[in-house]
């Protein structure tokens, strides 16, 4: 157990070194630590291993249990202990000797991948094709099994279909929208349970609005722009304290970002993902569940310092082609008001809105990211010659 407490702390440390745009690579303890943008783990890990990156790919075996995050994960080899992995895809071809845990929006589990354990999966999509030993729990926005489970199932998702090698042994517990037909050759009927799953409050506030679409759309106007002004005030609020009493270093980051935005974009990027990347790591063991909220409240901190840092970053640029470079501390506040406001604007914009937000987040963080990185590594040197 402490070395599931451990996972959250060193994929946190590893994120700062991913940052580094620098493939990291140490072996303590027994244990084999690697990060970077792009790692592929080719030698053989003595005991536990911790990996964390954009694209991470495990070909060696692992002796214990795999610590895996990242955006696109590929676990091809054995794991001769628990597999932890997380991120937008994880792919599983290579066996696992105990249990599995996923938490991403695609999971897929080879044929070649059995797991001689326990299942655990959460996604939006799960393909599952390898057999499963133990038991298998489940939830998603669709779930396909297509291998055979020797323990029992419980399955959550919207859309529940089995292929024709489809099997369970123990019983089935399924819950969802509607009763579905479960094949008799996936699981005798008399060990399937079915549990309703009701629609949400949030979809029958829905359909009242779209059938009464002018039924209180002022209090509902007034109560959107109310709460719009609000967050615009907080934000310039908070920026206007960074100018005022840290403008050095405001500026220094404001400067970083700028020289570099694409390697900024991301390092802000691989910074977000890996910080998300501790919620689930967290909430698959019993130790670190109590630091769940202190991960969020610190995935809400830096989305809104970077968010501010990558809009000043876009005002300073636009008022310097314009007019200039902003020279006092009120100018700069007011293009950056100026940018928030068009930003905030742009949500209403489908698909490109969000995505210009959300690339703003990544620019700004990926100054703090890559400072950080800067400042560890000009620290390690120092405390190696002092040592």
């Amino acid at each position: 157990m402490p070395s599931r407490l451990s996972t959250a702390i060193v994929l946190a440390g590893l994120a700062c070194g991913t940052a580094a745009a620098q493939e990291a690579n140490m072996t303590f303890g027994g244990d084999t630590y690697a990060a970077g943008s792009s790692v592929t783990v080719s030698a053989p890990a003595a005991r536990d291993l911790f990996l964390t990156g954009f694209s991470v790919e495990i070909v060696a075996e692992v002796a214990a249990d795999a610590h895996v995050a990242g955006f696109d994960v590929d676990v091809s080899a054995p794991v001769k202990g628990d597999l932890y992995a997380g991120g937008f895809s994880v792919d599983v071809a290579g066996p696992v000797t105990t249990d599995l845990s996923a938490f991403a929006a695609n999971v897929r589990l080879r044929q070649a991948a059995a797991v001689a354990g326990n299942v655990r999966i959460v996604a939006g999509s799960a393909i599952l094709d390898g057999p499963i030993a133990g038991s298998l729990l489940a939830a998603g926005g669709s779930i396909e099994l297509n291998g055979t489970v020797a323990g029992d199932a419980m399955l959550t998702a919207g859309e529940l279909s089995f292929g024709p090698g489809a099997r369970i042994d123990g019983t089935l517990t399924y819950m969802a929208e509607e009763p579905i037909d479960i094949p008799a050759s996936v699981v005798a009927p008399e060990r399937v349970r079915f549990e309703k799953l009701e629609p949400s409050q949030a979809y029958d506030r829905f359909r009242d609005a779209m059938e009464h679409p002018t039924r209180g759309f002022w209090p509902a106007f007034l109560t959107v722009f109310g709460a719009f002004v609000m967050a615009i005030a907080f934000l310039v609020l908070v920026g206007g304290l960074a100018l005022a009493f840290a403008p050095q270093t405001t500026e220094r980051l404001r400067a970083e970002a700028s020289a570099r935005p694409f390697l900024s974009t991301l390092y802000g990027a691989l910074g977000l993902s890996m910080l998300l990347g501790i919620v689930p790591v967290s909430a698959m063991t019993l130790v670190a569940i109590p630091l769940i909220p202190i991960v969020i409240l610190a995935v809400v901190l830096a989305w809104t310092i970077g968010y501010l840092l990558g809009a000043y970053v876009i005002a300073w640029r636009v008022a310097s082609a314009f007019a200039g470079p902003p020279q006092t501390t009120a100018m700069r506040l007011g293009a950056l008001a100026i940018c928030l406001v068009v930003l905030a604007l742009l949500n209403f914009v489908p698909v490109i809105g969000w995505l210009v937000n959300l690339l703003v987040v990544f620019l700004g963080l990926g100054a703090f990211v890559s400072r950080g990185a800067a400042m560890i590594a000009d620290r390690a040197p120092a405390a190696a010659t002092t040592g």
